[in-house]
């Protein structure tokens, strides 16, 4: 179902998550799903540092410089105080950021990298690799999952059309349908889609739903280095260039889709340590066991995985992060969309968040009930309660926890258990 394609082990991730939708879940999957997700994300920020500096050096004939950033506003005070170039409409983008920061967004948080060189001791803004957060990934998988779905119950409505005028005897082109009765008959579609989501009939229907850019690099490269840049790319024997897509509009840009073989023996050497291992035991591993099952991951893990590379104009990079077309404004226009805010398109972004924040909790706990089912209606309150339960965080101000009948984190989420007399 839900297919990361710079994950190593998405096929089973898919396959999990697709069960999960119709409530379908086995006591291993818990496990499994905590170690794909942390194990990806550890090994991501080591092979595609090494990727970004491939390329760089390749380009620019020396290894760049870098840092983290954990937030929005590193990154764009970084490329807005050192720039790339300078023309009347990259003084006017920079000039409106240091007047007024707070419309920036600043305090999104981002999980990446800065590289960069230095020219007569001054550094200038080479690029950023980042992976994709928790939450980014839940909201863009989620929007694939209702496309689908929506596709689905807009045929299914198509087919009660259809229905309907063979009935009367007519053409379906010639079928006068009311605003009401179009209204009625794509609630009808979606009911049958939720029964089918309901009784798990749909689970061996549900395609493969490709999410492209969990893991991504931007470089700035000036339209005249593009032919430099693909020939570095071509030269490196670790990846292969698929596809080449050019945006153009409100944001000019070119997106170059690759497949890289993952540097099995640098992941090897390097297993989770320090800072790493301490997390992994907060996140409820066990610390004497991560060294063998990480080598486990990795050993029966995909040799390759997939990535984009956007490539701009410095320019161009100032109007996706301070411009016209900052990126935050097009998140939030995304999630006003209509299709995005039925319960079921709700729901679905519920079960993604539930799944990727039990991955970070510390709970280990299997699961037979699925916390979160597409057929029933919840308040945001109870995604709440289910993602701060998972932290053991307090839900509200109540004194009762631990009463006769307080309510506890269930070790089956979705099961309530009220404590006996």
């Amino acid at each position: 179902m839900l297919y990361l394609e710079s994950f190593v082990h998405r096929v089973r991730l898919a396959e999990i998550v697709s069960r999960w939708m119709v409530n379908q879940p086995k006591p291993s999957d818990v496990q499994q799903l905590k170690t794909i997700v942390n194990f990806n994300s550890y090994i991501a920020r080591i092979w595609v540092d090494a990727l970004a500096r491939e390329i760089l050096q390749g380009l620019h004939g020396k290894e760049p410089f870098s840092h983290i950033a954990k937030t929005k506003g590193q990154l764009k005070d970084f490329v807005t105080r050192h720039q790339s170039g300078s023309n009347r409409r990259i003084e006017e983008m920079v000039a409106r950021y240091r007047r007024f920061p707070e419309d920036f967004y600043r305090e999104t948080p981002f999980d990446g990298r800065i590289y960069y060189h230095r020219e007569s001791d001054r550094p200038v803004f080479l690029g950023s690799t980042r992976i994709k957060r928790s939450r980014r990934i839940a909201e863009k998988g989620a929007r694939r999952i209702v496309d689908f779905m929506f596709e689905r119950i807009r045929a299914n409505a198509d087919s009660l059309a259809e229905e309907r005028a063979r009935k009367l005897g007519i053409p379906k082109s010639q079928l006068i349908t009311s605003p009401e009765e179009m209204v009625d008959e794509f609630r009808h579609a979606e009911r049958r889609l939720i029964k089918s989501i309901k009784q798990g009939t749909i689970q061996s229907e549900l395609p493969i739903l490709s999410i492209p850019d969990v893991v991504g690099i931007k470089l700035i490269v000036e339209p005249s280095e593009l032919p430099r840049l693909l020939e570095v790319l071509r030269a490196n024997s670790s990846c292969r260039l698929l596809e080449q897509e050019h945006h153009t509009g409100s944001y000019n840009a070119i997106n170059l889709r690759l497949a890289h073989m993952i540097p099995r023996a640098t992941l090897e050497a390097r297993p989770p340590s320090g800072d790493a291992l301490r997390i992994l035991g907060a996140r409820g591993f066990d610390t004497s066991r991560v060294t063998s099952l990480y080598h486990e991951f990795l050993e029966s893990a995909e040799d390759h995985v997939l990535l984009e590379i956007i490539v701009s104009s410095y320019e161009e990079l100032l109007e996706s992060e301070i411009g016209r077309c900052m990126h935050e404004d097009r998140v939030l226009t995304q999630r006003t969309h209509p299709d995005y805010r039925s319960h079921l398109a709700q729901n679905v972004r519920y079960l993604m968040d539930f799944i990727l924040s039990l991955c970070i909790s510390p709970h280990q706990d299997g699961v037979q009930d699925v916390p979160v089912k597409l057929w029933v209606k919840y308040m945001p309150d109870t995604l709440e309660r289910l993602l701060r339960g998972l932290f053991d965080a307090p839900t509200d101000t109540s004194f009762d926890n631990n009463s006769d009948h307080a309510v506890e984190w269930p070790s089956q989420p979705g099961q309530v258990q009220e404590q006996a007399n």
